[in-house]
């Protein structure tokens, strides 16, 4: 199999996270919409779509995002660069743990993100997914690859397709089905952010 070039090494994936919904009342006495949850799981294999090995097992280790700038990273929707729902610093926090990096997101008072909280609390919507750029390479020969550095993390986004095969999505508590997302979507994606390297 013919192995990227340099310029491609550099690889932008599409990742699913588990998430919770939350209403509260904030200190003015209007309702806040709450998403929170961990759009990064460390040390969690996971089978995931890869451009060049179609499906690899995937780890990311804790020490992935040392180093990492997290000060400007948006929450969006499908993706959607024209669809920003958070931004860290502004409505959302994001921090590292045992468990993964831990995201929380006051939404916006907007028609778009009380609908889409809507979808998410009926379990409608219920998959999200992060963007990211590493080095790391995959194992030709057991077709795995180990994330120890993440250069960049620029979003994370609410989505009905997640990159994960397998992904677990909580609102309200309610334990959501395993979503699966078709590959030829994904092949389509990755190959359009891939021609921005080239």
């Amino acid at each position: 199999m013919q192995q990227p070039d340099e310029k491609l090494k550099r690889q932008r994936e599409f990742r699913t996270v588990e998430f919770r919904t939350e209403a509260r009342e904030a200190e003015n006495g209007k309702k806040e919409l709450v998403v929170r949850g961990y759009p990064i799981l460390f040390n969690t294999p996971t089978k995931v779509w890869d451009y060049w090995y179609d499906e690899i097992t995937e780890i990311i280790l804790p020490q992935a995002l040392d180093g990492v700038d997290l000060q400007n990273v948006f929450l969006l929707y499908g993706h959607d660069m024209n669809r920003v729902l958070g931004r860290t610093g502004k409505n959302m926090r994001l921090e590292t743990d045992e468990t993964g990096l831990f995201m929380e997101c006051v939404m916006p008072n907007t028609q778009e993100a009380r609908d889409l909280y809507n979808l998410i609390e009926a379990g409608i919507v219920d998959g999200m997914s992060f963007w990211l750029r590493t080095y790391d390479q995959v194992n030709p020969s057991t077709l795995t690859r180990t994330v120890t550095k993440i250069e960049e993390l620029p979003e994370v986004t609410i989505t009905a397709f997640p990159a994960y095969k397998e992904t677990v999505v909580i609102a309200m508590e309610e334990e959501r089905r395993k979503v699966l997302r078709a590959q030829s979507e994904m092949a389509r994606r990755v190959e359009e952010e891939l021609k921005n390297f080239s």
